[in-house]
């Protein structure tokens, strides 16, 4: 289970509402800047430092990808202070996860 250390902040620049697309949610550890978009149809991406490192497409809503980005995040920053920030940034990490089928 995740530990949830992150604390994300909804962008309110973005519409919301019925006819809103797209949820953007920001939130910092250390030197990264973590930002999960998703989709009222479950899809969603995971951006480090505006670079994508995980993408959600079959969940069933905005919110469960919302909970599965968030926990490949928690896991992210987790690996990344164990394994040291330096070794992280210097290659590139793709991460995914699929829903059972």
């Amino acid at each position: 289970m995740t530990k949830k250390k992150l604390d994300w902040k909804a962008d309110l620049t973005l519409p919301v509402g019925k006819g809103a697309t797209k949820q953007r949610f920001t939130s910092s550890e250390g030197e990264d800047d973590l930002e999960i978009d998703t989709t009222p149809w479950g899809e969603g991406d995971l951006k480090v430092n505006e670079s994508i490192v995980a993408h959600i497409s079959d969940d069933a809503n905005a919110g469960e990808a919302f909970r599965d980005l968030e926990a490949i995040a928690e896991d992210y920053e987790e690996k990344r202070r164990r394994e040291g920030r330096k070794a992280l940034a210097s290659r590139e990490t793709r991460l995914s996860r699929r829903p059972p089928q």
